[in-house]
C-alpha cells in the first residue's frame, strides 16, 4: 500500500507539473514571440529556491516529512488556481506567468525535498535505488501522459482548460499522500537555531568529500533537462516551424527516454558500475549534439528522447548514491543542498540560454550545453576510481555482482 500511494502521487504530480509547464511555456513565447522571456520564466523559477532550499532542508529534518509533501503540495494547487482564474477572467499577462511559475517551482522544491527525505527514511539502502527508480518512471510516465496531452489540449480546446485539468491532478496527489502509512523515526540529533543547523550541513559536506563529487555530478542533469524543456516551444516553433501538438510530441520523447531509463536503472547499474556517469554523460552529449546539428522534427524527437534517458539515469542513480552516503539526520539537509546547486546552475544558465537564442539561434542553446556535460563526463572517469564512492555503489549492488565485477579486473 505504501508503494502504491507513493508512485500513484508521483504519477499525478508529474502529470499536473508537465502538463502546467506545457501551457505556461507556450502562452508565454505566444504572448511575447521572444526567447528572452522563456529563459527567464525557467530561471526566475527556480530563484527563489536558491535562497529557501537551505532552509527547506533543516525543515524536512526537523519536522513531519509526510505532512511537508502535503503542505507544499496545496500551496501549488492554490498557485495554480490563481493562474487560472486569470485566464478566466482575461487579464493573463507576461508577469503573471513568471510569478506564478516562482511560487510554483518554489515549493515543488519543498515537495522534492521532503519526499526524497521520507523515502530514504522509510527503505532500507538496499531498497533505495529500486524505489527512486521506480518512482522515477512513475514521473516520467506522468511525465508522458502529462506533456502529450498538454500539447493536444492546447491545440483542441483552451488554455484555461488545460489548467482545470491540471488543478485536478494536483488535487488527486493530495488525496494519495494523505493515504500514505508514515510513522517517523526518532531523528538522531537535536535541533538547535536554524543557522547552526545550516552550518552542521556544510560541516557535514566538508567532512565527506564524496559529496562535492556528486553534487557536481547532478547538478549537470538538472542544468539540462530544465533548460531543454524551457527551450523547446522556442525550439518547436522557430527552427522546426511547428505547432502546440507537435511541441507536445517532442516533450513526450524526453518522458519515454526517462521512462525507458527508470525502468532500466538498476539493470543499468549492475552493468555499468562505478561507470554509471560517465556514460549517462555520454549518452546526454550525443543528444544535445543532434539538437545542436539537425532540424528535422524525426531525429529531434530521437535525440530528446537520448537526452531524457541519459539525464534521468545520472540523476536517479546519483540521487540514490547521494542519500545512501548520507547519514540519516541530514537526508533533508543533503537532499537540500543538491537541489539548491541544481537549481542556481538552471537560475544562471536558462536566462543565458535564452539570450542565445534569442541572439543566434535556438540551436546554439543546446550547443553551449555540451560544455559542461563534457567536462563533468571527463571529471566522472576520475570520480569513478575513488575508493569511497566505489564503496557505495558497492553497498547498492548485489554481492555475486559486485564481486564478479572485481573478479573480471583483477
Amino acid at each position: 500500500m505504501k508503494d502504491k500511494s507513493i508512485l500513484t502521487a508521483a504519477f499525478f504530480s508529474s502529470f499536473g507539473s508537465t502538463m502546467y509547464f506545457i501551457v505556461v511555456a507556450w502562452i508565454l513565447y505566444e504572448l511575447t514571440s521572444d526567447a528572452t522571456y522563456t529563459g527567464l520564466m525557467v530561471g526566475f523559477g527556480f530563484l527563489p529556491g536558491v535562497f529557501m532550499n537551505l532552509v527547506f532542508g533543516v525543515w524536512a529534518d526537523r519536522a513531519n516529512r509526510k505532512t511537508l509533501t502535503i503542505l507544499a503540495t496545496g500551496i501549488i494547487l492554490m498557485s495554480i488556481t490563481a493562474l487560472w482564474g486569470a485566464m478566466l477572467l482575461d487579464v493573463i499577462k507576461p508577469w503573471m506567468l513568471i510569478a506564478v511559475h516562482m511560487s510554483v517551482q518554489t515549493f515543488a522544491s519543498l515537495f522534492r525535498t521532503a519526499q526524497q527525505a521520507f523515502i530514504t527514511e522509510v527503505y532500507e539502502k538496499k531498497e533505495i535505488p529500486r524505489i527512486f527508480s521506480h518512482q522515477g518512471s512513475a514521473v516520467s510516465v506522468g511525465g508522458l501522459v502529462g506533456t502529450s496531452f498538454g500539447g493536444f489540449a492546447l491545440h483542441w480546446f483552451s488554455a484555461g482548460g488545460a489548467v482545470g485539468i491540471v488543478l485536478g491532478s494536483f488535487c488527486i496527489t493530495l488525496l494519495c499522500l494523505g493515504m500514505v502509512s508514515y510513522e517517523p523515526k526518532e531523528r538522531a540529533y537535536q535541533p538547535a537555531s536554524v543557522f547552526r543547523d545550516l552550518t552542521d550541513g556544510f560541516r557535514y559536506i566538508h567532512r565527506v568529500p564524496l559529496m562535492y563529487s556528486l553534487l557536481g555530478l547532478m547538478f549537470v542533469g538538472q542544468l539540462v533537462v530544465h533548460t531543454t524543456a524551457g527551450m523547446l516551444s522556442v525550439y518547436t516553433s522557430a527552427r522546426l516551424q511547428g505547432d502546440a501538438a507537435l511541441y507536445g510530441i517532442l516533450e513526450s520523447a524526453a518522458s519515454l527516454g526517462a521512462i525507458v531509463a527508470g525502468v532500466t536503472a538498476t539493470f543499468y547499474l549492475y552493468k555499468v558500475k562505478y561507470h554509471v556517469p560517465f556514460f549517462a554523460l555520454l549518452v546526454t552529449a550525443l543528444g544535445l549534439l543532434g539538437m545542436a546539428v539537425f532540424k528535422e522534427p524525426v531525429i529531434a524527437f530521437g535525440c530528446i528522447f537520448v537526452i531524457g534517458l541519459g539525464t534521468t539515469w545520472l540523476r536517479v542513480l546519483m540521487q540514490s548514491v547521494q542519500q545512501v552516503a548520507t547519514e540519516p539526520a541530514f537526508y533533508g539537509r543533503m537532499a537540500a543542498t543538491r537541489q539548491t546547486i541544481n537549481q542556481t546552475s538552471v537560475a544562471i544558465g536558462a536566462p543565458v540560454l535564452g539570450v542565445i537564442a534569442d541572439g543566434y539561434g535556438v540551436q546554439y542553446s543546446y550547443a553551449a550545453l555540451l560544455a559542461p556535460v563534457l567536462l563533468l563526463g571527463l571529471m566522472s572517469l576520475r570520480i569513478a576510481k575513488r575508493g569511497d564512492f566505489s564503496s557505495v555503489i558497492s553497498s547498492v549492488l548485489p554481492k555475486d555482482s559486485d564481486q564478479g565485477y572485481h573478479k573480471s579486473m583483477s
